[in-house]
């Protein structure tokens, strides 16, 4: 039934997106809390046959303490297990918990980055895909990105004495986040000149390039950190825990496309859209993480989907460059519609 729920969200979304312009505006703001407090029943009450990790989350809650979790997981989720163990509570209370960091933020933090229009055609996409992936399985994937979100609002914002401690506090919930830091300070918030369009691309050939001469990038970073990673991936691979990507697939060839087309209308696009510069370089970073990554098949998903979640708001700014409006919407409607389904015929690691 989950997944009958989250289609329902969607295709109001889609309604909305088409009835948006006659929509007085503070209904808009009514819709975005509405979106949210769906999402947060549908994330708090998934049942756990749901989630491929619940036994792993649960007994992690219960030995929160055992040296191995003090090591391997993030120090929020242990004080939350902590916390609510001591409680008497049980993990679904972590998981509510969880939902209620990531979903209020991320959404938030959307709907001011972006115009109600774009907003309506981004919320689907993420339902088709990273919600499905986040909220309803890697809840410390999922809430660290709403942090992530949110230091991108501070980005557009110009806040950016308070981009590092929110910063901080994403890693705090799951590793992983650590790695925007850079490209997120470097982004320009002008709008992009030739050389970093330019770039952008060369970037995403170069990761293609290491795919084509299986070279791992990771290996060449002397971080003990990464040593330690790499070597418990490499044997949780030879244990067949990690089967490879398939690395050319229709989702990412349509990302490849859309990223490009997108590029090529940039300033059509940038002049309505000032988040654009966050949007195309975090997808290239995606893109190149996913390709160059793939010799080590759980680096790549994870490292790809951090970045590439700005992606709902690529394909959903394919309309400001078609015209009528209504044909420019149907592109991102069939986009969420395909990963929603392909969705349902897979499970969320549908690439593996």
């Amino acid at each position: 039934m989950i997944l009958v729920y989250i289609f329902i969200l969607m295709f109001l979304c889609f309604y909305v997106s088409i009835i948006e312009e006659y929509l007085p505006k503070q209904y808009f703001r009514y819709f975005v809390w509405g979106v949210i407090l769906l999402m947060f029943i549908i994330s708090g009450t998934r049942p756990g046959s749901y989630v491929s990790d619940y036994a792993v989350y649960e007994k992690t809650f219960y030995t929160y303490d055992a040296i191995q979790n003090q090591v391997a997981v993030e120090p929020t989720f242990l004080w939350a297990c902590e916390l609510f163990y001591k409680m008497g509570g049980t993990i679904r209370w972590v998981i509510w918990l969880y939902a209620f960091i990531s979903i209020p933020l991320k959404i938030y933090s959307l709907s001011k980055m972006v115009t109600p229009e774009i907003f309506l055609l981004a919320i689907p996409i993420y339902l088709g895909n990273f919600f499905q992936l986040h909220d309803c399985e890697q809840m410390r994937v999922a809430a660290a990105l709403s942090l992530c979100m949110y230091c991108y609002l501070l980005k557009l914002e110009n806040k950016k004495w308070l981009i590092i401690p929110f910063w901080l506090i994403a890693i705090s919930f799951h590793h992983t986040a650590a790695a925007i830091i850079v490209p997120l300070l470097i982004t320009p918030n002008k709008p992009m000149g030739m050389k970093w369009r330019i770039g952008l691309v060369v970037l995403i050939m170069v990761g293609i390039a290491f795919w084509a001469l299986k070279v791992n990038p990771i290996t060449t970073i002397p971080i003990p950190y990464f040593e330690a990673k790499m070597a418990l991936y490499e044997l949780a691979i030879s244990n067949g825990e990690h089967p490879d990507i398939l690395v050319i697939h229709p989702i990412v060839l349509l990302r490849l496309i859309t990223f490009g087309y997108t590029l090529y209308f940039y300033d059509t696009i940038y002049e309505r859209l000032k988040c654009f510069n966050l949007v195309l370089v975090f997808e290239a970073i995606g893109l190149f993480c996913w390709f160059g990554l793939s010799v080590t098949s759980v680096f790549a998903v994870r490292m790809s989907e951090l970045f590439e979640i700005t992606e709902i708001i690529m394909f959903a700014s394919v309309i400001y460059t078609v015209k009528p409006v209504w044909l420019g919407k149907l592109y991102p409607c069939l986009y969420a519609l395909y990963l929603f389904i392909y969705g349902c015929r897979v499970n969320q690691f549908g690439f593996l």
